[in-house]
């Protein structure tokens, strides 16, 4: 199923802040000039939506809010559960779903647990079932639902009441457009049908798609080459290409191999296959309104290192290949009648004509921005803020962290090019100015200067997002950095995980074998705790591990204090394949007291504070 029809919807805050509920959406009502945003208490971040003047209008109560969308909703989150309220912050449904789809026809889909439910525009419930595994958006009354079969899962469709309209019966069941749907029966044969279920053809094809509107269908054939079928399922464009993407106002963008000049190059086809634009480019994408952002040069490694030009319809060349993030990452790409662009310093706006519009400010850094209504909405280098026309911020991210008394954290970033973020944590007010000049240094070290380091060795095209969580506990900070590391011709890339335990009042970073007596032997008795885990979560069924490699943590063995236990973590590939992602062993303190040095600086600094500090 189509990405936007399911309701395993992820929480992508930094997509959704800058997702269009602008006047470019066919039928869309006016746009609410009210904006996420988010106040600090404790440290906590609780979202709630300010004006055009930065003035909070709806309380900052939330774990996160959404942007408001063409129907006058915004889904917010409380308690990793999603709600919806609208612009006066009356609650249309409580914060009880684990996912709520989006509203279309007036009805939406939401799930609580093994609970599926089709809700109407208030909030009211006008069907629920556990029997369902899956159901998705109305379109033209007709719901996709899956439901359990014996050991197979099958696909039908009911309407906003629950009845049943079609019987699940197939493996698929994309959405109803124009009075049909593509189906794959239980004979994973593709089929087009009509609203009552009948076969308006079968298809002989392994793999076929259907665009938006059900008007066309990619399909490819026994030689992996793509082409088109019409809407009742005839060939209107032979299988001769080796990519293709679903036509949007009556084009599409395939890749072609007839020459060798042009393999893997793109090219844009009118509905008779006619080309458009040459398949001269390495990348083109779809902007909207007749656009195309393209690149000419070769891509190695992330497609982000290639700058870019727009080009219309008809080929012609509006702007020089001078641009990153062209559209930025929205569904829409041309917002409100604009272009986000980044020059690699700066991102700002672009006409439809590709002019920069000198009325919007350009905000340093790279990423992406949309005007909404008064104000200029921004994610930059993953950080978000709001600015008036002249620049002048209107609410920006805080990401300091208090301490005691004058402390904080604040937040620091380098950014030597467009595929290397790093954030770093820098300490600011402590009374002993050397001990934070000493933690500083140290930080600033293992999070820039070692990273440099290690991509300096690399010569290939490396994409690297480093990020950091902190948190006191008495005496300790402790930090957690994070981020995600690809590089060129890599099958994935590597998440990454470190923990900094610092002490406030000495400077020092603990390592694992500060926390244990001298002489202790934890490193065995710890290895021995988490193959009793391992072993125990491998007969449940719930986890696998490479039992027969493991032989030891390491004495420097990644780990996290809590309140109530340790744990201990590994990489992928560690102690189980890449698809388990880290591996991690919760150890409760009474499990391992007879080696625990509670009289050591490092559990001293974990549960006590020293005066001043």
């Amino acid at each position: 199923m189509r990405k936007k029809n399911t309701l395993l919807l992820t929480l992508l805050i930094l997509s959704m802040i800058l997702v269009s509920c602008g006047n470019e959406n066919k039928g869309s009502k006016s746009e609410i000039s009210l904006y996420p945003a988010y106040e600090k208490d404790q440290n906590q971040k609780l979202w709630g939506y300010i004006d055009a003047n930065g003035d909070f209008k709806i309380e900052p109560k939330f774990q996160f809010a959404g942007n408001f969308d063409e129907n006058g909703l915004a889904k917010i989150y409380d308690e990793e559960k999603m709600g919806l309220v609208n612009e006066n912050c009356e609650t249309i449904v409580p914060p009880i779903y684990d996912a709520i789809s989006d509203l279309n026809e007036d009805v939406m889909s939401a799930v609580q647990g093994n609970n599926y439910s089709i809700l109407d525009k208030s909030g009211n419930i006008l069907f629920s079932s556990s029997d369902y595994l899956f159901l998705g958006i109305s379109s033209e009354g007709y719901i996709s639902a899956a439901k359990k079969a014996g050991d197979d899962v099958k696909m039908g469709y009911i309407d906003k009441n629950g009845k049943e309209l079609i019987e699940p019966k197939y493996n698929i069941a994309y959405d109803f457009k124009n009075g049909r749907a593509l189906v794959r029966n239980a004979e994973d044969k593709y089929a087009i049908i009509d609203n009552t279920g009948k076969v308006i053809k079968e298809l002989k094809y392994e793999n076929v798609s259907p665009a938006e509107d059900n008007e066309t269908f990619i399909f490819t054939d026994e030689k992996n080459l793509y082409g088109y079928l019409d809407k009742n399922g005839d060939v209107f464009i032979k299988p001769k290409f080796t990519n293709a993407y679903h036509y949007e106002d009556k084009m599409a963008i395939v890749s072609v191999e007839d020459t060798s000049k042009n393999i893997g190059k793109w090219g844009v086809i009118d509905k008779k296959g006619e080309y458009l634009i040459k398949p001269k480019y390495t990348s083109i994408a779809y902007l909207g309104g007749g656009l195309f952002s393209v690149s000419k040069d070769e891509i190695e490694g992330s497609e982000m290192y290639v700058k870019k030009a727009i080009v219309n319809q008809n080929g012609k060349q509006l702007t020089g290949f001078e641009y990153y993030n062209i559209g930025g990452n929205k569904d829409k790409k041309i917002d409100n009648g604009y272009i986000s662009v980044s020059d690699g310093k700066y991102t700002f706006l672009l006409d439809k004509k590709g002019k920069q519009v000198s009325k919007f400010p350009k905000i340093e850094g790279v990423g992406e921005v949309s005007l909404k209504g008064d104000v200029i909405a921004s994610v930059i280098d993953d950080r978000i803020a709001y600015y008036d026309f002249k620049g002048k911020p209107i609410w920006e991210e805080d990401n300091t962290y208090k301490l005691k008394g004058e402390a904080v954290v604040v937040e620091k970033k380098y950014v030597p090019d467009i595929g290397v973020k790093i954030y770093y944590p820098e300490i600011q007010g402590l009374k002993d100015r050397k001990v934070e000049k000493s933690i500083n240094e140290e930080l600033y070290k293992l999070f820039v200067t070692e990273t440099m380091k290690g991509l300096k060795k690399n010569k290939e095209k490396t994409t690297l997002n480093l990020q950091y969580n902190v948190r006191r506990s008495n005496d300790l900070l402790i930090v957690q950095k994070s981020g995600y590391y690809f590089m060129q011709g890599a099958a994935h890339g590597m998440p990454i995980e470190e923990t900094y335990h610092i002490d406030l009042y000495t400077g020092k970073i603990y390592s694992l074998k500060d926390l244990f007596k001298p002489n202790s032997n934890y490193v065995e008795k710890l290895t021995n705790i988490v193959k009793k885990q391992m072993g125990k979560s491998q007969n449940e069924g719930t986890k696998t591990y490479l039992l027969d490699d493991f032989k030891s943590i390491r004495e420097d063995q990644n780990f996290v204090l809590f309140k109530d236990y340790i744990q201990l973590y590994f990489y992928p590939y560690e102690v189980a394949s890449y698809a388990e992602g880290f591996a991690k062993f919760s150890i409760p303190y009474e499990e391992i007291n007879d080696i625990l040095d509670t009289d050591s600086d490092f559990w001293w600094s974990f549960n006590s504070s020293r005066e001043g500090k």
